[in-house]
């Protein structure tokens, strides 16, 4: 809800209308061929990014310096743990270890940076000012609390409750 879209064609959301995860890598390279003057952001979470792993490099080959990605990286299938977890179920099932995206990244070609303060997000301030052609993908692995739920998320367990 915080970043801006240019127009309708410019957004999509990936297996969210039937409740898949994992889509975001494999979708990367297919943006990026079929808008080629545009930069290409991906968000997706730390599950749903080790789910598609294979496709990684794909992303990062293909979109080159017009590629950004967003890991949110929570060491858990969140949206699960917040919505079955607080049903009762049993939350280990969910938990994931925290996976160093960044360096799986730089392992493919990308620059890859852990996000850990606002100040960590200078890298893509520094990312943004470079020309596409002399940069490259640049994946952020955003560290997040698995204590904060997005209001979208309360909103999804207040309809489910």
């Amino acid at each position: 809800m915080y970043w801006p879209v240019a127009s309708p064609d410019r957004m999509l959301m990936v297996g969210t209308a039937y409740q898949s995860i994992g889509l975001g890598f494999p979708s990367v390279p297919g943006a990026a061929l079929a808008k080629p003057a545009s930069t290409v952001v991906l968000t997706t979470g730390d599950g749903g990014g080790l789910m598609a792993l294979a496709d990684l490099e794909s992303a990062v080959r293909v979109a080159g310096g017009r590629g950004v990605a967003v890991v949110w990286n929570d060491a858990a299938y969140g949206a699960e743990v917040n919505l079955y977890g607080l049903q009762g179920l049993a939350r280990e099932p969910m938990l994931i270890p925290e996976v160093d995206f960044a360096g799986l990244a730089q392992a493919v070609g990308a620059e890859g940076v852990v996000v850990r303060t606002l100040d960590d997000l200078d890298a893509l301030a520094r990312w943004a000012e470079q020309p596409a052609s002399d940069r490259p993908f640049l994946l952020l692995d955003c560290r997040v609390s698995t204590s904060v739920v997005a209001p979208y998320q309360q909103e999804i367990i207040r309809v489910n409750s």
